[in-house]
């Protein structure tokens, strides 16, 4: 670790000591794997919680969790597309409702809270996804959970640390494409995650593939996801989209698709590779990631998603590597959770009036 760190040994001891007195880590005690191994080993402790408020997949969820990833509390409200401004607030104030009960009659204090939002951008006061004001979701949370901080990200980022943070899934090595495609579809490309955090999410689900295709949820025609996302793909596959956002590997192995499904389904992903080869163009990564249920149907996927790669991107498909990420539809908010995990450690496990207090002490000229 001193050697990854740059740190000494004793600056390593007296920090885990430190984070020991804070109750932020837990030290348990047991028999080296192997001779001249290590016998103690660390984690984070159970007793701190985090929060999480995730718009996703026609849904509001709220979630507690510890910063082991232990899901204590998860609920969630139905919330269509297409609703308008104060249907939206009813229901994520009904969703932000449960979670201040909970907090409130279990003694829970909450560090950080993610919010997370499709098609969020700070510079958009209006959301072309979602009718909502971030900043009046963030008054209401600051309001029901006051000191606690606040996070908000796009929804894609949120997923995309998820993944980085190892939720169930292998973590690529090195900078890559990391695209979901579930009711929503975005890409982030990562690079070099492990040391500065650094995630730029784009839109790619909102690449215009056919300005004359249909109708997507933006606003605009012919988007990406109006060809792949869950609410253009289950139709089409005959199943509901539930029941396609929580779909496994086993159960994808066992959908009995016609011919035509097939070619249909074909066509979808060959659409997605253009989108990702245009992509790619953009940027040296040779390296994507994709998640999302085109990953539970990995074997007969990955022919068409190369397909359409090779077709859009310069030079064709030939040096990029591509890769599924499993179980990751379906788990919300634990992907929200993910995120407020690593927001609070990233700004050193301070509260929220430490933090600013820290600021205005050292930093007298920021705001």
């Amino acid at each position: 670790m001193s050697e990854t760190t740059g740190l000494t040994d004793a600056s390593i001891s007296r920090i885990v000591a430190e984070l020991k007195t804070e109750n932020l880590v837990d030290e348990t005690r047991l028999t080296a794997p192997y001779q001249g191994g290590p016998s103690a080993f660390l984690t984070l402790s159970k007793d701190r919680h985090v929060g999480a408020v995730e718009f996703s997949s026609g849904r509001v969820h709220v979630g507690v969790g510890s910063l082991t990833g232990e899901i204590r509390f998860s609920e969630w409200l139905d919330l269509p597309d297409g609703a308008d401004l104060e249907t939206v607030r009813a229901t994520y104030r009904r969703a932000l409702h449960q979670l201040t009960d909970h907090v409130d009659r279990t003694g829970i204090q909450l560090r950080q809270i993610a919010v997370s939002i499709p098609g969020y951008h700070e510079d958009l006061r209006v959301n072309p996804i979602i009718a909502i004001d971030p900043a009046n979701i963030l008054a209401d949370i600051q309001a029901a959970q006051p000191g606690v901080a606040l996070l908000t990200a796009n929804s894609i980022m949120t997923r995309a640390v998820a993944h980085q943070l190892k939720q169930g899934v292998g973590v690529a090595a090195g900078p890559y494409l990391y695209v979901f495609v579930g009711h929503g579809v975005g890409a982030a490309l990562i690079d070099d995650f492990a040391a500065s955090g650094d995630v730029a999410p784009c839109e790619i689900g909102h690449m215009v593939l056919d300005p004359r295709g249909p109708r997507c949820r933006c606003g605009h025609a012919g988007c990406l996801e109006a060809y792949v996302s869950t609410a253009a793909v289950a139709p089409a596959l005959g199943i509901r989209e539930q029941d396609l956002l929580t779909i496994g590997a086993w159960q994808a192995g066992r959908l009995k698709l016609s011919a035509r499904s097939r070619g249909d389904l074909a066509t979808r992903l060959i659409r997605l590779g253009h989108a990702l080869g245009n992509a790619l163009n953009l940027t040296p990564v040779r390296r994507v990631v994709v998640a999302g249920w085109p990953a539970e149907l990995c074997d007969q996927v990955q022919e068409a998603v190369l397909g359409g790669i090779d077709a859009s991107l310069f030079g064709g498909a030939s040096t990029v590597t591509l890769a599924f990420s499993n179980a990751e539809l379906g788990r919300e908010p634990a992907a929200g959770l993910a995120l407020a995990t690593y927001a609070y450690l990233q700004r050193g496990a301070m509260r929220a009036e430490e933090l600013a207090a820290d600021i205005v002490t050292n930093h007298p000229g920021q705001r």
